[in-house]
This record gives C-alpha cells, sequence and structure tokens, in this order.
C-alpha cells in the first residue's frame, strides 16, 4: 500500500507458475493481442471499441479501448491497456491499465527459464479500486491463476500442433 495514489488504498497481486515452454514459445503466443481474449475466457471477454484493434501485434504507447464483460456476457464498462514495455531481452511486459471497476490495474509479466524448456512465470498487478479495492484483489488472484492455466493450455496446443 502507498501514497502513491494519494493516501488512496493499492493492493498488489502476484501469482506465479511454471510454463513447459521456451521463451520463444511465449513470445510468439503474448504477442498477439487475441490470446488476451483466450486466457481470459470465460471468466473476462474483451471487445475492442475501435473493431480489429486486437488483430495485430502488441505496440508500445498504443492504448486500447475495449469493453469489458463478465462471463463474457454481462457488462463491466470499458477497460483501457496502455502497453508500457515490451522488452524481449529482459522478459518483461508491462502494461497500465484502467476501467471502470479499478481506476488502477497496472501488470507487468515477468518470465525466466529455469531448466530446459520450463519458464517461471509471474503476473503482479497493482489494483486500486476504492472500497472494492479487497474485492478486486481477491478476484485478480482468481483471475490469473485461470489465466495461467489457459496460458499453460495454449501453450500445450502449440507444441502439440
Amino acid at each position: 500500500m502507498g501514497d502513491r495514489y494519494g493516501g488512496r488504498t493499492l493492493m498488489l497481486a502476484r501469482i506465479s507458475t511454471t510454463f513447459d515452454a521456451t521463451a520463444d514459445q511465449l513470445w510468439e503466443a503474448i504477442s498477439r493481442p487475441d490470446s488476451l481474449r483466450f486466457v481470459s475466457a470465460p471468466l473476462l471477454h474483451f471487445e475492442p471499441l475501435v473493431p480489429g484493434e486486437l488483430d495485430d501485434e502488441w505496440a508500445v504507447g498504443k492504448t486500447y479501448a475495449l469493453r469489458l464483460f463478465l462471463f463474457g456476457v454481462l457488462p463491466a464498462g470499458e477497460h483501457r491497456i496502455t502497453l508500457v514495455t515490451i522488452d524481449r531481452e529482459a522478459n518483461l511486459i508491462e502494461s497500465k491499465e484502467s476501467g471502470a471497476l479499478a481506476p488502477v490495474w497496472n501488470h507487468t509479466i515477468r518470465f525466466h527459464a529455469v531448466g530446459d524448456g520450463r519458464l517461471q512465470y509471474t503476473d503482479a498487478i497493482e489494483i486500486q479500486a476504492g472500497l472494492r479495492t479487497g474485492i478486486i484483489w481477491a478476484f485478480a488472484h482468481l483471475f490469473y491463476r485461470h489465466r495461467q492455466r489457459r496460458w499453460k493450455r495454449l501453450l500445450r496446443s502449440k507444441t502439440e500442433a
């Protein structure tokens, strides 16, 4: 917690796992915004406000305006993602995000090799959502564990193909 956000409660969620994949395999999948839809489903669904905006690779400095749906059907307002860092050498992605449910949702992805064809992967999320911060933080833990299971499934399907 900190006063970085004017004394408002800031919580950090950090969720880690190990993937059976190489950094190159993960970069191939993680670079495409359409992977966000796969790893988020069915808990969250993102629909771009600008059609086709999630068709290319993520771009640093670009803000993606999205409609957010819980369970694919319940409208949860807009969500904005701005990619701040995509560093393939450091295996690091940082985004500044905000939305109707959480005015601050800053996401950092880090990963590194831990053995032959295995990666240690971590999602770290700074969350500030006023009185909802604790509830949103708990949801983030559930959501990112789900996302990491979906990443494993996506990566497995790529290696089996």
